[in-house]
């Protein structure tokens, strides 16, 4: 299961991520201590390592060989080198070693653009069915998925010859206020979720073209105290992280719409193999006169 999306440079680099990862691991050793762990895709590897330090008795980590490496040799002229231990294959082929059957832990960096593009979301889903105990830990386990129109130069998307990309939105870009599209717990959600249908209702802030919607997420995990705790948000008006907000522009003229006009809409979010980035998404909007 080897990660496609190479990003871990840039996950490594992102200094409020790591410090808010840091901060839950610190405050929460409780939960990890004498604990079995399992790194779904080990991305940057830095969960791992935070599992160890926090006192789990064994890491396992299933994708990112290249950051399995990276992460044994930190280790390995420490006491916990041991701890750590990576595993080879496919996520459906992987065998967990010494008998074991469970794990009380899986982490994973498994957020991808748009929540779900590039993500790790299934493979975390099929981890949890096959290894977790019951009422084990996720970390991270939840995520709210929110849209908001904006307006920018639909040029950009004649030139790209596309209607989606991931980029920073300005503030000023915002229309409308913006709308819960869907939330994601996946410590309970069931597997059989190929495709999402949310809809959507807005009022418009200025009035103006609104020529798109920007999708931005938020992220969670529950602490020691079993409360669901924000860990950060990649919103247009939160500081900026290692991951973009993506960009659905809209396929027709851009909407003409009036300051404080409710707008209405559906958006469409499908999980396959054949479409490109894994995903496939699906955006109408309409304004009420």
């Amino acid at each position: 299961m080897e990660d496609s999306w190479n990003i871990q440079e840039a996950m490594l680099s992102d200094v409020l991520v790591s410090n808010v990862y840091n901060q839950f691991f610190q405050q929460n050793q409780m939960l990890f201590k004498d604990k079995i762990v399992l790194d779904v895709g080990c991305r940057s590897g830095l969960l791992s390592i935070l599992a160890v330090e926090a006192g789990a008795v064994k890491v396992f980590a299933i994708g990112n060989m290249q950051s399995a490496k990276g992460i044994s040799k930190v280790l390995e002229n420490g006491e916990k080198a041991e701890v750590f231990e990576p595993l080879t294959g496919c996520i459906t082929q992987v065998v967990l070693p010494c008998g074991l059957r469970k794990v009380d832990i899986i982490v994973s960096e498994w957020m991808g653009h748009a929540l779900f593009a590039d993500s790790l979301f299934c493979q975390v889903l099929y981890a949890r069915d096959k290894w977790l105990v019951k009422n084990g830990l996720i970390f991270p386990s939840a995520a709210n998925l929110y849209i908001q129109g904006i307006s920018l130069d639909r040029e950009l998307a004649v030139e790209k010859n596309v209607l989606l990309w991931d980029d920073y939105v300005n503030q000023k870009s915002l229309m409308t206020e913006k709308c819960l599209v869907l939330s994601v717990d996946l410590s309970s959600i069931q597997d059989d979720i190929e495709c999402q249908r949310a809809e959507i209702k807005m009022k418009s802030k200025q009035s103006g073209k609104m020529s798109g919607c920007v999708l931005y997420f938020d992220i969670s995990a529950r602490n020691a105290k079993g409360q669901l705790q924000k860990l950060f948000s990649i919103a247009p008006n939160a500081p900026r992280t290692y991951m973009m907000q993506t960009i659905l522009f809209l396929k027709d003229d851009p909407l003409v719409i009036k300051e404080q006009q409710l707008l209405f809409g559906r958006l469409d979010v499908i999980l396959g193999y054949f479409a490109p980035r894994g995903v496939e998404f699906s955006l109408g909007i309409w304004a009420v006169k």
